[in-house]
């Protein structure tokens, strides 16, 4: 960001020669002060004022400061009796880390400098140190920006010695946080606008010795902000203030309404946090549903899983990363007593339903969440209202049924199913085997000729030919193309299979445990599944040209030992040869090049964020 260097000192003259050159033959060498510059920019804790409420309210500091940098810097220059001078030999660095005066003849002085942490300063050009400086020209709004100001006496010796002095900006404004405490924080979605206004007339100017003049009012000021921080700044005031805050919220199926807020004893004192906490109220706070919408997830306890950072610990753990091809998406309560979500996919999935039913309470299944969106990957906690506090449930049925608070809600406590209409879970909803996939190190560490670590990309891409591989062999395309091999597959003796048999078995095998090697393009036998990097990666039908052979060499490796995996070996025809793996390679293409694999390609996979 570019930083703009405007320097005056009276309010007719710019400072036009202030540089590093400046110079001037024609003038005696006098005295010199040099002052280093560097702010307090961290809030104190002033006091929280809970609306509708007459608490007192405690006080309390924060910690040390952690300087920062300025984006504007102003100063003036006074003489003993207040007076505005004008001094042209000056130098500031371009940070405005520090500020040399030269030519200054003996006498008393005092310096005054005004900062802003983010934009130009619109200032006046006062001629005393009692007029007013920085100026908030906007009418019923605060100044609303971050400012920085200090007043520094000093004086000129006969014996010129030069002045050195550290100068700590302190911060000019107060802050004022308005904040929300709303029990299900799926009601956040419902807050549309949010506005202040103080009763009492708050100081306009801020003047050139510090003080604080003039009046201007605050009213209806919005401070809305997507992320949930409600907050402004203000020069601050001598006595506390009253006021309230005006909140437009929306509804389901119905108008928008308003609800105001009222508080009092708000102290706004410079370089502190005064904190307005409100009491959300909304017809639907007794509700216990989530309603998770894609712009409010942040709000909860997510992660993602198998980015750059995740340890080989975490996703070697099979009770932390596993999953069963008919089921990426996983639900449950957990030891928390929170909704636990996992979702094994690079694509993402919307307008999902949750329902669940508490055995212990109600035979009916109640309407528990909706998510908006559920990301790739995603592990996420969502805390379920009903832990804390008695809750209302719509039913399948259309009745509301009241659960009392389960603080000690267990995974056996309650039956969770959801739907969607998503096309993603469509085409998993056709898979009609139950793999179960995990990850493994298998000889890694033992100094093993072929086997290496996955690591969390390989991991990634391991769950897309899992989904992948699963949805082909339960497709029409799959058993169709299968029957034209009726009579040619062997197996290890050379006997023709029997197809009705070899679907069999694939529906009912048991599970890949995915690992990577080096040296071969794969390894493979019962759940055992390794494969080099180049396979993970090269067999989506976008890894080859369009006109190109399917049966590359990645995807007969992929397919030659999941021929393993089947209890078939080299003396059989399911893993050497063109029969199997050129079956196999050949829908598995077409499949992808028409959109119809779970994630046909393999920019679905490489284009998700993988980087914290």
């Amino acid at each position: 960001m570019k930083r703009t260097h405007i320097l005056w000192l009276a309010a007719s003259i710019m400072l036009t020669s202030c540089d590093s050159e400046s110079n001037n033959p024609d003038v005696d060498s006098t005295g010199s002060a040099t002052f280093q510059i560097n702010v307090h920019n961290r809030y104190g804790i002033s006091v929280t004022s809970r609306a509708d409420n007459d608490e007192e309210p405690e006080s309390g500091e924060e910690g040390a400061t952690a300087p920062e940098g300025i984006y504007d810097l102003k100063y003036l220059l006074a003489d003993g009796n207040g007076n505005i001078i004008d001094h042209h030999y000056c130098r500031l660095e371009d940070d405005f880390s520090q500020l040399t005066l030269e030519g200054l003849k003996s006498g008393r002085y005092s310096i005054m400098f005004l900062g802003s942490s983010s934009e130009p300063i619109d200032a006046q050009s006062p001629a005393e140190t009692s007029e007013a400086w920085l100026v908030n020209k906007s009418d019923n709004s605060p100044v609303n920006s971050i400012y920085y100001y200090k007043k520094l006496d000093f004086a000129i010796g006969f014996d010129q010695s030069p002045i050195n002095e550290q100068v700590e900006l302190d911060l000019a404004v107060a802050k004022v946080d308005v904040s929300f405490k709303i029990e299900n924080p799926s009601l956040w979605r419902h807050i549309k606008n949010v506005s202040v206004s103080i009763a009492e007339d708050v100081p306009s100017s801020l003047n050139a010795d510090g003080g604080y003049s003039g009046i201007t009012k605050i009213a209806d000021f919005d401070i809305t902000d997507a992320s949930g921080n409600f907050t402004f700044t203000t020069f601050p005031t001598e006595k506390p203030v009253s006021g309230w805050v005006d909140v437009v919220s929306s509804i389901e199926g119905g108008e928008d309404f308003h609800t105001r807020y009222t508080f009092s004893g708000l102290n706004l004192q410079k370089g502190k946090v005064s904190r307005i906490e409100l009491q959300y109220r909304h017809p639907e706070s007794e509700s216990g549903r989530l309603y998770v919408t894609k712009d409010q997830l942040w709000r909860f306890d997510t992660d993602t899983m198998f980015m750059s950072d995740e340890p080989r610990e975490l996703f070697y753990n099979n009770s932390l990363r596993s999953f069963y091809v008919n089921a990426p998406l996983q639900m449950q309560i957990s030891a928390a007593g929170t909704l636990g979500v996992k979702f094994y996919s690079p694509i993402d999935v919307k307008n999902v339903k949750v329902y669940c039913r508490f055995r212990n309470i109600s035979s009916e299944w109640v309407d528990l969440a909706y998510f908006e969106l559920i990301p790739a990957f995603i592990d996420a906690s969502f805390e379920l209202p009903v832990v804390t506090k008695e809750s209302v449930f719509k039913t399948e049925s259309g009745r509301n049924i009241r659960i009392p608070a389960q603080p000690d809600l267990k995974a056996g406590d309650v039956e969770i199913k959801f739907e969607t209409d998503d096309e993603f879970m469509k085409k998993i909803s056709t898979i009609d085997s139950r793999w179960y996939i995990r990850f493994s190190k298998f000889g890694a560490d033992n100094g093993h000729a072929n086997w290496r670590h996955m690591d969390p990309m390989l991991c990634r891409h391991g769950v897309a030919l899992a989904l992948n591989m699963a949805f082909m062999f339960a497709s029409p395309e799959f058993s169709a193309e299968l029957d034209t091999y009726d009579g040619i597959l062997k197996d290890n003796g050379g006997n023709a299979i029997n197809l009705d048999a070899l679907r069999n078995k694939i529906r009912t095998h048991g599970g890949l445990q995915l690992g990577r090697v080096v040296g071969v393009g794969g390894l493979g036998g019962g759940q055992t599944y390794g494969l080099a990097d180049y396979c993970y990666t090269g067999v989506y039908h976008d890894a080859t040209a369009p006109n190109a052979n399917p049966h590359n060499y990645a995807r007969q490796a992929m397919f030659h030992e999941y021929g393993h995996c089947l209890g078939y070996n080299h003396s059989s025809n399911m893993t050497y040869g063109d029969k199997w793996t050129v079956l196999c390679a050949k829908i598995f293409v077409q499949l992808g090049r028409e959109g119809k694999l779970p994630v046909p390609n393999r920019t679905d996979v490489t284009s998700l964020p993988y980087n914290r």
